[in-house]
């Protein structure tokens, strides 16, 4: 029987993983494992009954996801009972504590990522609009995005999905999940290649609102404030001659147009979507590594911030963070009070998931990583709506072979999965890494 049979993992490679997905599929199907699989009743323990003890994220932290499969971009509906995320290229959702999940569109619908509306439908990223490319150095590859009704999913596992905004460069939604904003570029013209359209959705059959004046730049991340009444950009200007240079700016929906609040240096680069707080716009930004010009190491991102109030255009260092802290991606709360942060103490200490109190400006561990390989990609981060926890994307980091002698069931390590993480009563004295 399966559920008893060791399974070894030769995970040295990406592609052992690979390997070894496609050859467990068809097992773990009959056992429940994969999205679409009818059973249910089955709920995955907290971690105080003894199954996160080994998770190699520190105590308390609680699997959501299991199985093989590329899993990211997980979001927590507005009413905290269910989780969304992207499994190799299609959606998938599932009760938040159970084990199943279910297809909400086509297993080859090659989505980017989802964000939850008000109605708990779905907004959908589409695949790359690869004939609309305008090329490295401009703007971003546009993608078709879709809605899904809440009962869109059929029973196999197809959905009903309606295309709702062409040619969309980025999206994000309020952080407790519900109105969604994106940015659509028109086609491509001579007279202006360079801007775009914001786009207002708050249910999936509700019309989009369309703000007529353009944004001037290509918009790489989005993100809606905490209060659902403003949007903060990273938008790339173009200097001439194939270069760019980065701005914060932030868009009014009650006056319907964008204004710059910060600019940065040129050549250095905002990762992700800058997010609101009452303290200040906070961003994640370095001088990217260009392999062209012969540069092996990686960029060095540090976290920053655009104080509130503040005109001079020039980002400053976050408080509390330390001089060495290299910052992979942020996510403000629902409440608008801390920010999760991705990221290492130093470049020689392991990624972990911290939590920045904007009040007290102190920096606290949320994980204690011991072997685990977090995805530091901005979208794989999100916050639970009542601002508990933190859901994240790790899988163990093996360095050979290794012999799992459990139910198959229980695997969760040894591929990317979701792990709820809480963020409450976290401990005040700094952790020890090495």
């Amino acid at each position: 029987m399966l559920s008893r049979e060791r399974i070894r993992l030769a995970a040295t490679l990406p592609a052992a993983f690979t390997s070894l997905a496609l050859a467990l599929t068809p097992m773990l199907a009959g056992c429940g494992l994969l999205p679409g699989d009818a059973r249910e009743g089955e709920t995955i323990p907290p971690a105080s009954a003894g199954t996160a003890t080994d998770l190699g994220l520190g105590p308390g932290v609680r699997p959501l996801s299991f199985g093989p499969g590329d899993k990211g971009s997980p979001r927590v509906s507005p009413s905290g009972e269910k989780v969304a995320f992207v499994l190799d290229g299609y959606v998938a959702e599932k009760p938040l504590y159970a084990r199943t999940s279910r297809p909400r569109t086509a297993n080859n619908f090659g989505a980017g990522h989802a964000e939850w509306l008000t109605d708990e439908g779905m907004a959908i990223l589409g695949p790359r609009d690869e004939t609309g490319d305008r090329g490295a150095g401009t703007a971003p590859t546009p993608s078709p995005l879709f809605n899904v009704r809440p009962d869109g999913s059929l029973s196999d596992g197809s959905s009903d999905v309606a295309r709702s905004v062409e040619r969309v460069t980025a999206a994000g939604a309020v952080p407790d999940g519900g109105a969604l904003a994106a940015v659509a570029v028109p086609p491509e013209s001579a007279e202006e290649p360079t801007s775009s359209r914001l786009v207002l959705l708050r249910g999936s059959e509700e019309t989009a609102r369309v703000y007529l004046r353009s944004i001037k730049g290509s918009v790489t991340g989005l993100s809606i404030s905490p209060d659902g009444r403003r949007a903060v950009m990273a938008v790339r200007r173009d200097t001439g001659g194939g270069e760019g240079r980065f701005e914060v700016q932030t868009y009014q929906f009650s006056e319907g147009r964008a204004s710059r609040v910060a600019r940065l240096p040129v050549g250095v680069e905002i990762l992700g979507a800058p997010q609101w707080t009452p303290r200040g716009i906070h961003f994640v930004a370095g001088e990217a590594a260009d392999p062209a010009a012969g540069d092996r190491n990686p960029a060095v991102y540090g976290l920053y911030r655009v104080p509130t109030g503040s005109y001079s255009y020039t980002p400053e260092p976050v408080p509390g963070v330390g001089e060495d802290f290299v910052a992979a991606s942020i996510k403000v709360s629902p409440d608008g009070d801390r920010l999760a942060v991705v990221g290492r103490r130093n470049p020689g200490s392991p990624t972990n998931l911290y939590v920045l109190d904007l009040a007290s400006e102190t920096l606290e561990a949320a994980t204690a990583n011991e072997n685990m390989e977090v995805k530091t990609n901005p979208l794989d981060l999100a916050w639970s709506p009542d601002g508990r926890s933190v859901i994240l994307v790790a899988r163990g980091a093996l360095s050979g072979p290794k012999v799992y002698d459990a139910p198959a069931q229980s695997l969760s390590s040894a591929f990317y999965n979701l792990y709820e993480v809480p963020v409450t009563d976290l401990p005040v004295e700094g952790e020890s890494e090495g």
